[in-house]
């Protein structure tokens, strides 16, 4: 190194195994990771997740949608012919027609109306049996036979012409414990009324409870026959039912 002076140029020794230094992050690179937050990212795995349900359930509409339209069609195609009033085949769907039930009471009951017929010599009514709504107990010759003990209500109803100077009519039992004459249980009477008009009527409502027995005979008798007025069914009935 001696003799040359200030004039030798400078000796550099370059190490080849030494690491380069790090470049510096680009600008648009460093603002992106800045950008992006834990609660964006659930964000958008919860809306990927929303769009593949709403995909999933259209699918299922329409598959829904479909098996319908084909059910539809399966159903009217064979009967297409037998609404327009053709022929109907052996492979034709045949509607099956509901039964109407009919519910019976729990207990016996019976509502009778007055037909055309007028009361018996003796005035015993005569009651319509043409539909009677009887259950449990039996119609027989004017008369509603117990077929079994307990408390019943007993009822009855009789319209009448007024243009007459009384009317009295009443409820009366039979039964096999008394040999005598029938037993009152429920008696209507009426003196003396003045109509109104010619042609007026009345009516005149019994009802009670009673204990009867098996095989008691109950029948409504009236005094004067000619004063019943037998215009409408509905104004003339008698029933029971038990309690």
């Amino acid at each position: 190194m001696t003799g040359c002076g200030s004039e030798c140029p400078a000796v550099f020794v370059v190490d080849s195994q030494a690491a380069l230094p790090p470049l510096p992050p680009r600008p648009g690179r460093k603002q992106a990771q800045r950008g992006r937050s834990p609660a964006q990212t659930m964000l958008f795995l919860l809306v990927a997740v929303a769009l593949c349900c709403v995909a999933v359930e259209a699918c299922f509409i329409y598959r829904l949608y479909a098996t319908q339209q084909n059910a539809n069609q399966n159903h009217e195609g064979p009967r297409t012919e037998a609404r327009k009033g053709g022929p109907e085949k052996d492979g034709d769907i045949i509607p099956k027609t509901r039964q109407h039930t009919v519910m019976k009471p729990a207990k016996p009951l019976a509502h009778l109306t007055a037909g055309s017929e007028r009361p018996d010599s003796k005035g015993v009514m005569r009651w319509a049996t043409s539909d009677p709504e009887v259950h449990d107990i039996e119609y027989r010759e004017g008369a509603l036979v117990i077929s079994r003990e307990g408390f019943y209500y007993v009822y009855s109803k009789l319209c009448f012409s007024l243009d007459r100077d009384m009317f009295d009519y009443t409820v009366m039992k039979n039964s096999s414990r008394y040999m005598g004459d029938p037993i009152e249980l429920l008696r209507y009477r009426v003196y003396e009324f003045k109509p109104t008009k010619k042609g007026s009527q009345g009516s005149g409502y019994l009802g009670g409870v009673f204990h009867l027995l098996k095989d008691d005979a109950l029948f409504v008798q009236l005094r004067n026959r000619t004063a019943l007025r037998l215009q409408n069914a509905a104004d003339n009935f008698f029933g029971m039912f038990m309690l």
